[in-house]
């Protein structure tokens, strides 16, 4: 991409914010440029800076979304607010990838800034609301923004983020207990087959949580859950179905390893864990960090 170029741009960028400036000014608007037209202008300005500028493309999209707003364009100016958001995302990656240490948190700021304004445009019951929220959270986990908007799917997607923040700070119980109320959840309404990979994710990951935690059978889960793992061999997979064969056997055996305190049985079998594809990164932490407790 030539530099004329990107200069080229930057102009074509500039005249256009000019135009939009001329139309909020003139009083006579039909003196003034074509608000449709230059919001047209903005968007293909914003495709065209995407790859290799899109902090300008943020700019561009939301140029292109007060454009929609003058002409009552609602839908139209959530979509441009939202390929802002992305865009000033983008431009974040970016920067962190050419400069990591000195990476500026304006890009993020900037997408947050669009990810409200969007929100603002939605009522409360709106599952495009619910979805922006869910990105929102990805940039700032502990902002205070909630939906009315309620599926199955949302608060499953809701419980495993609030468990995984739990996991960052070490709070196991938490994490357990918030996915316990997933399993708990779908089992109650016979769902299973329409969440294999979340039930797989939280079948793992409660059975790493409970070796971590060593807590005895009590009030806070069902002890089948975990004898189910204490016998290897025995070829009981009953309520570990979303499992493959391969994995449950391999937790089968960290499990007995953990009750045994074999630090070299549970070593090789969290090597062997390691080149599971199954397990998510989180998981594979939680595993490291087992391995590191019985160590000790």
């Amino acid at each position: 991409m030539s530099s004329q170029y990107q200069k080229d741009l930057i102009q074509q960028y500039k005249t256009t914010c000019n135009k939009l400036k001329k139309i909020q000014r003139v009083f006579f608007k039909q003196f003034a440029p074509n608000v449709s037209e230059v919001a047209d202008e903005f968007a293909l300005l914003a495709v065209n800076f995407n790859c290799f500028l899109p902090e300008y493309a943020a700019l561009c999209y939301m140029g292109q979304g007060k454009c929609e707003k003058m002409i009552g364009n609602e839908p139209g100016e959530v979509d441009a607010l939202l390929k802002a958001a992305r865009a000033f995302r983008k431009a974040n990656e970016k920067q962190i990838k050419i400069n990591p240490e000195n990476a500026s948190a304006d890009h993020l700021e900037g997408a947050f800034r669009c990810y409200t304004q969007a929100l603002s445009r939605l009522p409360d019951d709106s599952v495009t609301k619910a979805a922006i929220i869910r990105e929102l959270k990805e940039i700032s986990p502990n902002v205070e923004i909630t939906s009315n908007f309620s599926s199955p799917s949302h608060r499953i997607w809701d419980l495993e983020q609030s468990a995984e923040e739990s996991i960052k700070i070490h709070d196991y119980v938490a994490a357990f207990e918030k996915l316990t109320e997933i399993y708990d959840d779908v089992t109650e309404r016979r769902c299973e087959a329409m969440y294999p990979q979340v039930m797989q994710r939280v079948e793992v990951t409660r059975l790493l949580l409970l070796c971590l935690l060593q807590l005895p059978p009590s009030v806070r889960y069902d002890h089948k859950f975990i004898e189910r793992y204490s016998a290897i061999g025995d070829g009981q997979q009953t309520g570990a179905s979303v499992l493959s064969e391969e994995l449950f056997f391999l937790l089968q055996s960290l499990v007995v390893s953990c009750q045994a305190k074999d630090i070299e049985s549970l070593i090789a079998v969290r090597d062997e864990l390691s080149h599971c594809k199954q397990l998510t990164g989180s998981q594979q932490r939680l595993l490291g960090e087992l391995v590191g407790k019985y160590s000790k």
